[in-house]
């Protein structure tokens, strides 16, 4: 579905070059679940960005069903990523004057969806009761906890039915319990065949329950394992 081919990124500062990524390639299947492994700095994020269309590459492509969108304009890249991935954050970014039914809804109107807004409701109030939070569609980001928040930032994700949900540490502001509940929620939606789900963390249990795991260290994989191979390669994926 997704496929990075040597991806580079450098950011240049006056005259200091920083070289984040250092030609990563890695392949992405339909529905499948890959986690990306490594410590802070690594390039894990800078690479969800890349793949998200966030952000563009030094040089590289990134393609999608084998068409290239790393090169597209902003515009189409935005829509691109409306249409067709979901993406989730540490922080949350909700909107602390919406309601969460309202924050859902949101990637449909800057979609410009042409549907109902009854029926857009009703798939965004589906979003909702999806992670476990149909009671709360009328409370704001405030009246919310942590992991509540987090579960809303991910029904606004699912809102326009991508095919691929990109999250990049999403437990990352979350204590140990809260942050279970939402990578059930996130490994859940993954096992009823919803959604692809691409994982960055640095956390090792957390990337146990991906089918591939990659390991990256100073901007470059250093660690490819399958999900029967994990057991025995944990220690060199930390």
């Amino acid at each position: 579905m997704v496929e990075a081919k040597n991806l580079r990124k450098e950011y240049v500062m006056g005259r200091v070059r920083l070289e984040v990524l250092k030609g990563v390639s890695l392949q992405l299947a339909p529905h499948s679940f890959l986690a990306v492994m490594g410590p802070s700095g690594a390039g894990k994020s800078t690479l969800l960005h890349l793949l998200a269309g966030l952000d563009v590459p030094t040089s590289g492509e990134v393609l999608w069903e084998g068409r290239p969108v790393s090169r597209l304009p902003d515009s189409k890249r935005a829509e691109f990523r409306n249409q067709h991935i979901g993406v989730v954050f540490q922080f949350y970014h909700l909107l602390p004057e919406l309601s969460a039914l309202e924050n859902v809804l949101l990637p449909s109107l800057v979609g410009r969806s042409r549907q109902p807004r009854r029926q857009l409701q009703e798939r965004a109030r589906g979003c909702l009761h999806d992670v476990g939070l149909s009671a709360r569609v009328s409370h704001r980001p405030r009246e919310l906890s942590g992991g509540e928040q987090q579960r809303v930032a991910i029904a606004r994700a699912l809102m326009n039915q991508p095919e691929l949900l990109l999250c990049d540490e999403p437990t990352g502001n979350l204590d140990s319990k809260t942050g279970a509940e939402v990578i059930e929620v996130l490994a859940k939606l993954h096992q009823q065949g919803r959604v692809g789900l691409l994982l960055v963390t640095h956390h090792a249990r957390l990337a146990e329950l991906a089918e591939t795991v990659i390991a990256m260290e100073d901007g470059r994989v250093v660690n490819n394992a399958t999900q029967t191979e994990i057991s025995g390669q944990k220690s060199e994926i930390r």
